[in-house]
């Protein structure tokens, strides 16, 4: 069978509690990189973004004496996320450093694309089917390209829980707990005076800044790794020039 024909590998799905024990047990040479944003942007705010990682973000957090390999944390949302998983991957294989992908997943896909949708349509923007289908198709190709999928869902969680928005927008506010209790970095695609909106990228980064203020239902409990944190953010509507 040649290589064309194989079926692509299924990555390996985690729990919540199996993945936070296998970073306790610590890869001292990989550091973790989480990666939020909103979930529209503009072509130009798309070029502004990638423009800051390639000159900028990327060059200052991975010098040419980096020793390490890379862990990209990202919660597969249409939009920044999808966008950075990308960009930096790119950047990242480009500079010779090895590095692998970990989705962090609040609800099951095809959930996360409706609420994708509908938080579009409450700012006044409609999607049609076949982006809608192009936006599956991207998130289905990230997580082909994953090391492993973290089922961030509490166990046995039936379809009426997932029903109820009150639900979803908790496993929002875990993902963004996660993101910011337990990456070395978090670089954030976040636009000035953003309202802080439950789960979203301004709560995390808030989170992040402020760790006290994680509510104990969230928390993934203290960090113990030697790494010192660091939060990068990005605003998409400045303009980069060399």
């Amino acid at each position: 069978m040649s290589s064309r024909d194989r079926p692509t590998p299924v990555p390996p799905r985690l729990t919540l509690a199996q993945w936070l024990h296998r970073l306790e047990l610590g890869t001292p040479r990989e550091l973790a990189l989480g990666v939020s944003g909103h979930l529209l942007l503009s072509a130009a705010e798309e070029r502004n973004v990638v423009a800051q990682l390639r000159a900028a973000v990327l060059p200052g957090l991975f010098p040419r004496e980096f020793a390490g390999a890379v862990c990209l944390l990202t919660g597969m949302a249409p939009g920044a996320d999808l966008l950075l998983v990308d960009a930096i991957g790119t950047w990242l294989s480009d500079a010779g450093i090895p590095f692998r992908r970990l989705a962090l997943l609040p609800v099951p896909t095809e959930i996360l694309l409706r609420d994708w949708a509908a938080s579009l349509r409450e700012s006044g923007r409609e999607v049609l089917p076949p982006e809608m289908r192009q936006r599956r198709q991207q998130i289905e190709n990230a997580l082909r390209s994953c090391a492993a999928v973290v089922d961030l869902l509490p166990p046995h969680t039936g379809s009426a829980l997932l029903r109820s928005r009150h639900f979803r927008q908790a496993q929002y506010r875990r993902l963004a707990a996660c993101l910011a209790q337990r990456a070395d970095v978090l670089l954030a695609i976040l636009r000035g005076n953003r309202a802080r909106r439950p789960g979203g990228t301004a709560e995390l980064v808030h989170w992040r800044r402020h760790p006290r203020e994680v509510p104990t239902e969230f928390s993934t409990g203290g960090r113990r790794r030697p790494v010192r944190p660091r939060t990068i953010v990005i605003d998409p509507e400045f303009e980069y020039t060399a």
